[in-house]
């Protein structure tokens, strides 16, 4: 007798990851009011605790709602109404912080900007949306200045990082950064835009479930970047489903936020989700990785997002070997890859240090508001990015088709769910590039990246299919799968592997390896060089052997931390390999 064949599984229907979540979150309705009423709905009868803490200040509940309500009667007062868009250029701060909220209250839009842009890139961005009012730091006025003329600009908002400081650091701010800016007639400074709406409504317009509340913009690494229209019903879905981590995530902890507002990983998971949960937001505006340490021995948050390099320096920070951390309870790491050695290193640090939990990490994409899977607490394993948050769906797909493969197929990772965003703006073309409506009324994000997912639910990306490395054999190479065995090796603090030229034939691309060694492996680069050409040939197949090494003193790094893989293949020359 034949044995009845096995019938595939796919996880659109099976959904094995529903089985680590309480019932009660499965399914569960998401509200349908603003970001804004959101955070009000959650935390009205906790108005006292604290909400925000810059610098040693803390803002309540209390305090946030009244300093929002005051931003929206000024946005009313400089002539901001419901569908306008405004260009912001800043790192994150108190008042960008009620901004985001005071713009969601009346309707219109925040559009963010990167501060290190130059004057021609933000005077893009700001021609992009048609923005009549900017808003900006003061160290970057001068840029914003150039950028604004000839543009719909008509009156720009100046920030100081000392406006939300306490009075004795604001002064010593002031003398020790002097502000030395010729400032233009059409300039308000925050202080007399909030006096102008004194007499203003600080009612909130009706919400509009279309509302885009925001606008944040892709990395930009395969062309100009996109602006990614995100609603308030998508940052409230990222907010509710990380309440189903109800033993990790409780109220009064803090959260130290380290990204930047112009990501939507920034305010999603740094800002809008530990509010909405009743956390307290401790505001990095702009964090030098060296002090990285120190900020977590100063201010012991439970909770902390950013992205692999974060965690790798700090378990390479003396400043931490000897001490307790126990009162971490979830450092997630997202935004880029993290090699199973340096997750491995770093939770081999957490648990020396009294952390009861590894390391949590995160999947998604700036279309999806930055999270769709998540691996925190006891629902993780190495080398995962974790399983389906308990409103999304994850799935594998044969590469740019609608054609779902069962689980364990290697395929395209595609993401539905509550978090998708509204579309790019103003490009409806690219919009529908990625969003794709399948057969059956699905709505899905085509990734762009390789994965597969286990009978768990457990998702695992094996590469971008943009970094994905094509031989002239027509071989194809994974990345992940060479920095995997690479980051094993004890004397590799970082690395990276990128495609470089084949010298013998005029197409395809061959793996180059870069790698940060332990400070303590100066002197043994030739036997290190060795041992990894020998790990590789070990463990890796012969077509995925490396063409050449590189040990650099460190990595390239994007704005937000991520490895610059574009410079590093610049860095490469015919005689390295």
């Amino acid at each position: 007798m034949i044995p009845a064949s096995k019938e595939p599984v796919f996880a659109s229907v099976a959904k094995p990851w529903l089985k680590y979540y309480d019932p009660k979150f499965i399914g569960q309705s998401l509200p349908e009011c603003s970001a804004y009423e959101l955070i009000c709905r959650r935390n009205k009868n906790h108005l006292s605790e604290a909400a925000l803490e810059y610098f040693g200040r803390k803002f309540s509940y209390a305090d946030l709602f009244v300093n929002i309500k005051k931003t929206a009667a000024a946005f009313r007062a400089a002539g901001v109404k419901k569908g306008d868009i405004v260009t912001v250029v800043s790192v994150m701060t108190p008042e960008v912080i009620c901004a985001f909220y005071a713009a969601d209250m009346i309707g219109a839009t925040l559009n963010m900007v990167d501060p290190r842009y130059s004057p021609e890139g933000i005077r893009e961005y700001i021609q992009e949306v048609g923005s009549r009012l900017l808003i900006c730091l003061n160290v970057v006025y001068d840029r914003c200045h150039q950028a604004a003329k000839r543009t719909t600009v008509e009156r720009v908002l100046v920030l100081s990082p000392a406006d939300g400081m306490p009075w004795h650091l604001a002064a010593g701010h002031k003398l020790k950064c002097p502000d030395k800016n010729r400032y233009a007639s059409n300039v308000i400074f925050w202080k007399d835009f909030i006096a102008a709406g004194k007499d203003q409504s600080t009612a909130a317009e009706p919400y509009d479930p279309d509302h885009a509340f925001v606008v944040v913009h892709t990395g930009g690494t395969t062309g100009f970047p996109k602006g990614v229209m995100l609603t308030d019903g998508n940052f409230n879905a990222i907010a509710l489903q990380f309440a189903a981590y109800e033993k990790l995530f409780c109220r009064g902890q803090k959260l130290m936020n380290i990204m930047p507002p112009f990501i939507a990983y920034g305010f999603s998971c740094g800002i809008h989700m530990p509010l909405v949960l009743g956390l307290t937001v401790v505001v990095i505006p702009k964090l030098d990785p060296e002090k990285l340490g120190s900020l977590v021995l100063r201010h012991k948050p439970a909770h902390m997002f950013g992205v692999p390099t974060h965690y790798q320096q700090l378990a390479a920070d003396p400043k931490l070997q000897k001490k307790d951390l126990s009162f971490i309870r979830n450092y997630a790491a997202g935004g880029d890859s993290l090699p199973l050695g340096a997750e491995l290193e770093v939770d081999e640090f957490l648990a020396a240090h009294g952390v009861e939990f590894p390391l949590a990490k995160g999947y998604g994409m700036t279309e999806a508001s930055s999270a769709a899977t998540a691996a925190a607490g006891k629902v993780n394993k190495a080398g995962s990015v974790g399983i389906p948050l308990v409103n999304m769906v994850v799935s594998v797909f044969e590469p740019g088709t609608d054609k779902e493969l069962p689980i364990g197929e290697q395929g395209e990772l595609c993401i539905s769910g509550p978090t998708l965003m509204k579309g790019y703006y103003g490009k409806p073309a690219e919009t529908q590039a990625l969003l794709h409506r399948h057969p059956d009324g699905t709505l899905w994000a085509h990734t762009g990246d390789m994965g597969h997912m286990d009978q768990d639910g457990f998702v695992y990306v094996d590469s971008r299919i943009k970094r994905m490395i094509i031989r002239p054999d027509g071989y194809k190479v994974f990345p992940s799968l060479i920095e995997n065995v690479i980051s094993r090796h004890p004397a590799v603090h970082q690395c990276s592997v990128v495609s470089c030229p084949d010298q013998e034939h005029t197409q395809g691309r061959l793996p180059f390896v870069f790698a940060v060694l332990d400070s303590t492996a100066d002197k043994k680069k030739r036997q290190i060089l060795r041992e990894l050409r020998q790990l590789c040939r070990e463990e890796l197949p012969e077509y995925v052997q490396p063409v050449g090494y590189k040990f650099l003193p460190e990595l390239p790094l994007t704005p937000v931390g991520k490895v610059d893989y574009r410079t590093l293949e610049e860095q490469i020359s015919p005689r390295d390999y």
